[in-house]
């Protein structure tokens, strides 16, 4: 059968077809942006199966996302249905943390917890420190529990346990950080449950106490893929290594040059020494783009060669020239907004076939946001934000998911704290504190103490009348939850709870938006119960929950305008693309010029790569003179990326009067620029700031605050006792504080 004739290997160029054939052995896909790397991965796939290399079961393929695992699902299924072969089983495409899951809740009862554990999101961890907050009498005043929650997180993503978090502690708050570390890691195994880190870590527990386990899967896998591999953090490498040890046969795909999630443990060296780690391995370049236009390809090339940390290697299309990128200088967010919105109307107006889905509006911070919807608004045009508040996160949908989880996991405290008094009965903050109490003392859950605490007399009986209202009704839905149809007991719950009636009296605002969500979670059960037919229970649904990202909340039914962060726009793909604040300190971030960390600005320059290369037809760029962020007016430079875009490939616009030291006292309002390579003489001059403060601590100078770590000065005011200094810390934080009593060290 010749190339063409074979569905496995026609329509691929010389490149992807030597990878989809290079079957045996290490071999890295050095991937760059819209090079078909999905193709290549689901090609392979079929390849190894309708060579009799392996079953589809021995085949595993990880990635990132649940639509990039979907997305592969679907197309290995359709190549596989094509070639006609008899397959009785299916490879497992997934997403790392989803993989974990099937291993743990068939071994998990080897590290002591119960397979019907929870998967805690953020805000059940935040809850949970607080719990812990109050065992210790820790002051939230004075310390956050988002830092303590970010400090357990980080230690996690490096496998780091609280003893060794513990020798490592310098300085008093580092101590306890181990402290609530150490607490946390008990209440977790005491609520039989795990945080997202912990699926990871726990698998990798797992196979390092049990060498029959890692025998299994070692043997079962003979042949193993990694979708973005620059993305892998030390545990992901850990588990893959193990995983791939005995055959050998590891794929991994990944763009250096795609490398932007640092911050969440991604480790760039993972993929740069990949040829180190497997002497043996082949390594096959995908250079050509299927995605983009000429001049996007080539002006997103000539920034990322700017930096050191990368391999040798070159993206190119043979795609059409396309429009010269345009950027537009503005003068404020709104203006920006406005510019935006009104390119937008523009071109659907002058095309008739462009839908709002079409467009796409990334920026570098959440708080960026604000104004670019305000003028959407204004503008009557339908959008959406990817990333925001995500649907599972809402305070109504978290209620009722939170009394599914405690049905399902008893023994999850935080669910039971969320739902024992929603909608209200009239349990107050005593009456929880002393089942709480009651609880530690006794060493039982907290369900079972609110049952067993009825027979102490701690309670009066009012209160016990309340109590055994919540019992009875947690009774009875148990047995209803066993009996009944997902989508069924549902609708039940709600109508027991008469919920519909606590929302409209407690938030009556925004009763319809709410209800509205309410009735969606019901269309979401109704559909994975037609997806799952028979096998549909609310341990899976709760499960798939519990790994929806950012992304896979998106609503593709719903024609609008995506916005999102630069972050989220990764993997994703659209016909026009705006990027707005392109401006020094914000993009790249402040942080990254702050930091003694040489690599943060590559990183930077990593994510503006991504961003641009999101474009197919159309890249509109914009940068404000002024802009409020974080409480207070900043005025920045434009963007260092501009000018590594050469002149020929893109367009710049000012809407803004110049004074005298940009031009002459005649500039129109609105000018011209064809480059870059000087467009604003004496652009940092125009740009300063007043003076800063002549104390030890001034304006850009880093500093590590005992509760919310290390951050920036972004502003000094005042003087003496009065002074004050506002802080800008990770996660775009910032607090501001009276400096005689902040408590800060200069770093």
């Amino acid at each position: 059968m010749t190339n063409q004739a074979n569905p496995i290997l026609k329509n691929l160029n010389p490149e992807q077809l030597k990878a989809v054939e290079t079957l045996n052995g290490p071999l890295l896909i050095l991937a760059g942006a819209g090079s078909g790397k999905t193709r290549v991965l689901t090609h392979r796939i079929a390849n190894i199966i309708s060579q009799g290399l392996a079953q589809p079961e021995n085949i595993l393929a990880v990635t990132f996302t649940n639509k990039a695992a979907k997305e592969m699902r679907e197309r290995a299924h359709n190549l596989l249905h094509q070639l006609d072969l008899r397959i009785y089983s299916q490879p497992h495409i997934a997403t790392f943390h989803s993989f974990c899951v099937q291993v743990l809740r068939a071994y998990i009862h080897i590290l002591d917890y119960n397979p019907s554990f929870t998967i805690y999101d953020r805000g059940d961890q935040i809850s949970l420190v607080k719990k812990i907050f109050k065992e210790l009498n820790y002051d939230t005043k004075v310390y956050s529990p988002q830092a303590f929650l970010s400090t357990i997180n980080s230690a996690k993503i490096y496998g780091i346990s609280p003893h060794e978090l513990l020798k490592e502690a310098v300085h008093a708050i580092d101590k306890k950080m181990a402290e609530v570390y150490k607490l946390y890691e008990q209440r977790m195994k005491e609520a039989n449950a795990l945080d997202f880190d912990d699926l990871i870590l726990k698998t990798i527990e797992i196979f390092e106490k049990n060498q029959e386990v890692l025998d299994f899967y070692q043997t079962e896998l003979k042949y193993i893929m990694v979708d973005e591999y620059q993305d892998t953090s030390s545990v992901q490498y850990k588990l893959i290594n193990l995983l791939s040890n005995k055959h050998r046969n590891l794929c991994a795909v990944g763009d250096e040059d795609q490398s932007i999630y640092s911050w969440r443990g991604a480790n760039i060296d993972n993929i740069m020494s990949f040829e180190k780690d497997y002497p043996e391995s082949q390594v096959i370049k995908l250079e050509e783009n299927y995605r983009s236009t000429k001049t996007i390809v080539t002006a997103a090339s000539h920034v990322i060669k700017n930096n050191s940390q990368r391999k040798d290697k070159t993206l190119f299309t043979n795609n059409k020239d396309g429009d010269k990128i345009f950027a537009k200088e503005v003068q404020s967010e709104y203006e920006e907004g406005k510019f935006v919105a009104q390119t937008i109307q523009s071109l659907m107006r002058d095309d008739g076939s462009l839908s709002y889905d079409d467009f796409a509006i990334f920026y570098r911070a959440n708080s960026q946001s604000r104004a670019i919807e305000e003028e959407l608004k204004s503008y009557r045009m339908p959008y959406q934000i990817i990333g925001g508040v995500k649907f599972y996160d809402r305070m109504e949908v978290k209620d009722l998911i939170c009394y599914l989880r405690l049905l399902h996991n008893p023994n999850d405290d935080i669910s039971f704290l969320r739902v024992l008094n929603t909608p209200s009965r009239g349990i107050g903050d005593v009456t929880v504190q002393k089942i709480i109490e009651y609880a530690q003392q006794n060493k039982f859950t907290l369900l079972k103490a609110s049952k067993e605490i009825l027979d102490t007399g701690l309670l009066n009986k009012g209160t016990c009348k309340k109590i055994e209202g919540f019992l009875n009704l947690y009774v009875s839905a148990k047995v209803q939850m066993e009996s009944l149809r997902p989508s069924d007991f549902i609708r039940m719950l709600i109508e027991q709870l008469q919920y519909p009636e606590y929302l409209k009296f407690t938030r009556p605002d925004d009763y319809s938006d709410r209800i509205d969500n309410v009735n969606e979670l019901i269309n979401v059960i109704v559909k994975f119960e037609k997806e799952r037919g028979q096998e549909a229970t609310f341990g899976q649904f709760l499960e798939e929950v519990s790994l929806v990202s950012d992304i896979d909340d998106m609503d593709e039914n719903q024609a609008s305008v995506k916005l999102m962060t630069l972050h989220v726009s990764k993997g994703l793909e659209y016909p026009y693309v705006f990027i707005v604040g392109f401006e020094e300190g914000l993009f790249p971030s402040g942080q990254s010029l702050d930091s003694h960390d040489s690599t943060a600005i590559e990183e930077e320059r990593r994510l503006c790569y991504v961003g641009m290369t999101r474009a197919k037809e159309r890249l509109f760029l914009s940068f404000s003179r002024k802009r409020m962020l974080w409480g207070q007016e900043q005025a920045n430079p434009p963007s260092r990326f501009l000018k590594e875009i050469p002149s020929q490939f893109i367009d710049v616009q000012s809407q803004v009067r110049r004074p005298q030291t940009f031009a002459s006292k005649n500039q129109d309002f609105n000018f011209k620029m064809t480059s870059l390579d000087d467009p604003f003489p004496d652009y940092e001059s125009s740009y300063s700031t007043s003076s800063q403060s002549e104390g030890e601590f001034q304006k850009g100078s880093r500093v590590k605050h005992p509760a919310f770590g290390v951050g920036t000065i972004t502003l000094v005011e005042g003087s003496g006792d009065d002074q004050k200094v506002s802080i800008l810390f990770a996660g775009q934080k910032l607090k501001k504080f009276i400096l005689k009593y902040a408590r800060l060290e200069k770093v």
